[in-house]
Formats: C-alpha cells, sequence, structure tokens
C-alpha cells in the first residue's frame, strides 16, 4: 500500500499528492489557464462599456421622469392645501 494520496480539487481542478502520514503535500499540478486572445478581451470590454452606459442612459431617464411626477404630486398637494379648512382639529381632550 502507497503512502501518498492522489488528490483532485473539485473547484480549480488541481492535482495534489500527499504523503497519508504527515499530511504534507509532496507535489501539485495545477490545471493550466485558457486565456483569450487580446482582441476577445477588447471586444468584450467595449460590449460592457456599452452597456454600462445604457443603463446610464435607462436611469438617468427615469430619474427625470421622476422628478417630474414628484413636481406635479407637490403642485397638486399645494392646490389641495390651498382649499383645506383651517380651522383647529378636534382633539379627544375637548370632547369631555
Amino acid at each position: 500500500m502507497s503512502s501518498k494520496l492522489e488528490i483532485t480539487c473539485p473547484c480549480c481542478e488541481t492535482k495534489l499528492q500527499v504523503d497519508q502520514k504527515t499530511g504534507e503535500v509532496l507535489w501539485k499540478e495545477e490545471k493550466k489557464k485558457e486565456f483569450s486572445s487580446l482582441s476577445d478581451m477588447v471586444h468584450d470590454l467595449a460590449e460592457h462599456q456599452k452597456e454600462s452606459q445604457s443603463m446610464f442612459q435607462k436611469q438617468q431617464e427615469l430619474q427625470k421622469d421622476k422628478s417630474r411626477l414628484l413636481t406635479e404630486k407637490f403642485k397638486e398637494a399645494q392646490k389641495n392645501v390651498d382649499k383645506s379648512d383651517n380651522t383647529k382639529p378636534l382633539r379627544d381632550f375637548d370632547l369631555d
């Protein structure tokens, strides 16, 4: 029976060889990472920037619309305040 264990990491797929007695890692072999070409990276970056710009424009339009709606609500509230009664509100204490 060998005193070495070969283990593969489930997340990064690195192969490890560990000594059973000491628990010491004897060697490891990392999975080679595949890199995309520079032109693909630049293309992805350009797409990301376009998406970010479109999201910014959408949020900017929503804020303009929100501002307009709040202004309209405020004007309506001002009209209703002018129509309201200026009498003191009735309190429970006054009913006794």
